[in-house]
C-alpha cells in the first residue's frame, strides 16, 4: 500500500488566513494527510479550533509546547512531511524566511525540513512590489522554493491590485503536481 503524502499548511497572520482552511478541505479531500501551523498573529484571524477541527490534528503554534513529545515538534514536523505550504505568506513571514530568522515554529520547520516548500504570498499591492519583498522572494526562489504568485483581486485595504491570495483550488493543484 502506497503511503499516504503528509503535507503542512503553514498560516501566517494575513486578512487571506481564512482561505488556508478551504485549502485544507481540498487537499483532505484529495486523500493527503494535511496538519496545520500557524503563527500569533494567523490565530487572530482564524482559530486554532478551527484549524484542530478540519485537520483533525493537534495545531502547531508554539516552539515549546506543554504537550510536546520527547523530540522537539518543529523537528519532528520537518521531518514528517513532504510538503510546507506557507498559505498566506505576509511580507513580515517572507522577510523573516529569506533571513533566516527562526523565532517561532513555521520558519524552524521550513528552516529544519527536506521536504518542498511552497510560498504562496498575499499582501497589499505596494507590499507586494516594494523592492525588498521582490528580493526576498528572489531569494526564496534561490534556496529552491516554489512560488505561487498572487494576482489582481480586491485587497483588505480596498483597493483593487496584485496582491489577492491566489486562488485555493489553483494552490492545491500546484501541490498536487509537487507531490506526484
Amino acid at each position: 500500500m502506497k503511503r499516504k503524502k503528509e503535507i503542512l499548511v503553514a498560516v501566517t497572520g494575513g486578512i487571506s488566513a481564512y482561505k488556508a482552511c478551504e485549502l485544507i478541505r481540498l487537499l483532505r479531500k484529495k486523500g493527503y494527510g494535511v496538519t496545520a501551523a500557524l503563527t500569533r498573529n494567523a490565530a487572530k484571524f482564524v482559530t486554532p479550533l478551527t484549524f484542530r477541527t478540519i485537520t483533525s490534528r493537534k495545531v502547531a503554534m508554539e516552539m515549546f509546547d506543554e504537550d510536546m513529545p520527547w523530540e522537539p515538534e518543529h523537528i519532528a514536523l520537518a521531518d514528517s512531511v513532504d510538503l510546507v505550504a506557507v498559505v498566506p505568506a505576509t511580507a513580515n513571514f517572507i522577510a523573516k524566511l529569506a533571513n533566516g530568522y527562526c523565532d517561532e515554529i513555521i520558519s524552524c520547520v521550513i528552516t529544519a525540513t527536506k521536504a518542498k516548500v511552497v510560498i504562496a504570498p498575499a499582501m497589499n499591492d505596494n507590499m507586494y512590489n516594494h523592492p525588498t519583498v521582490k528580493e526576498n522572494l528572489k531569494k526564496l526562489k534561490s534556496f529552491g522554493y516554489m512560488m505561487i504568485k498572487p494576482v489582481k483581486g480586491a485587497l483588505a485595504c480596498g483597493r483593487v491590485g496584485v496582491g489577492h491570495l491566489a486562488e485555493v483550488a489553483a494552490i492545491a493543484g500546484e501541490i498536487e503536481k509537487l507531490l506526484k
